[in-house]
């Protein structure tokens, strides 16, 4: 299967995002992970605008410092520097995770027939009969998203990585819980792919911090896990579940634990309840 993934083609992927914020594009044949990569650079080098393409991650960085791998060219996986100078709106930084799920969903519906939707924060998933699983309520990960806050000699950058599931085969999934487009039915073109996420995450960087209203509005309408129940471990340990009723203000998703009883969540890991659980 490996033979037969065609490698990402460079100056079509420049010429996809000409008029985007993106000025650098580098792709690499591989690399440890993209995000650290970029973190180092930005240390010392005005990097914001900067993106940086993996044929090969060996140690691709997730939420909660987790590890992952995947075959070569089986993924787009990618970081991207931007510029993080909230000092007015401090609170604007948790939609940046947010709003690059939103931007994942709009390049994937761009490119394929499908119609992922996201769970809070930021997983991408994919539903239907052939991605439904006993965990959750049907919904498979095909693309998952890490952002980082460093500073740089222009000022604060955030680093955004995201992994997005190609061509993987059921034995090169990571967790039975995943799925790749392949596996979903939807053949797509990997150079089409980063190029209509990379427009679509321009464009909604371009909205923030100045038009979160209408970024919110957006990610509440693709986010399956308002309306169900959810469990969220805390980072602390502490589990609660509850009712996903809302996406508040400052990207938190609001859990009603008992009536009239509202938990906001600022960070956790989300499962979404069957209604028999």
């Amino acid at each position: 299967m490996t033979d037969e993934r065609a490698p990402l083609d460079h100056e079509a992927l420049r010429q996809a995002v000409t008029g985007t914020r993106w000025r650098s594009i580098r792709v690499v044949e591989e690399t440890g992970s993209t995000n650290a990569d970029l973190v180092s650079l930005a240390g010392s080098t005005d990097c914001a605008g900067s993106v940086l393409i993996a044929e090969h991650q060996t140690a691709g960085r997730g939420r909660h410092s987790r590890q992952w791998e995947s075959p070569p060219r089986a993924q787009v996986a990618l970081s991207v520097a931007a510029p993080a100078n909230t000092s007015d709106q401090p609170q604007a930084l948790g939609w940046l995770p947010l709003l690059t799920g939103l931007a994942v969903v709009e390049g994937i519906a761009e490119t394929t027939d499908l119609s992922p939707r996201l769970k809070w924060p930021n997983d991408v998933l994919l539903f239907g009969d052939d991605t439904a699983t006993d965990d959750g309520y049907g919904g498979r990960k095909v693309a998952g998203i890490l952002a980082e806050l460093t500073h740089g000699p222009s000022g604060p950058v955030v680093v955004i990585g995201l992994g997005i599931n190609v061509s993987l085969t059921e034995a090169e999934l990571p967790v039975p819980t995943a799925i790749s487009l392949d596996l979903a039915g939807a053949s797509v073109d990997r150079t089409q792919l980063a190029g209509a996420v990379l427009r679509a995450l321009s464009r909604r960087l371009d909205q923030w911090p100045g038009d979160l209203g209408a970024v919110a509005d957006d990610y509440r309408a693709a986010c399956a896990t308002l309306g169900h129940r959810v469990r969220v471990q805390m980072p602390a340990g502490e589990e609660i579940e509850g009712l996903a009723t809302a996406i508040d203000s400052i990207g938190r998703v609001v859990v009603e634990v008992a009536p009239g009883q509202n938990v906001p969540v600022a960070a956790g890991d989300v499962t979404h309840l069957r209604v028999t659980d």
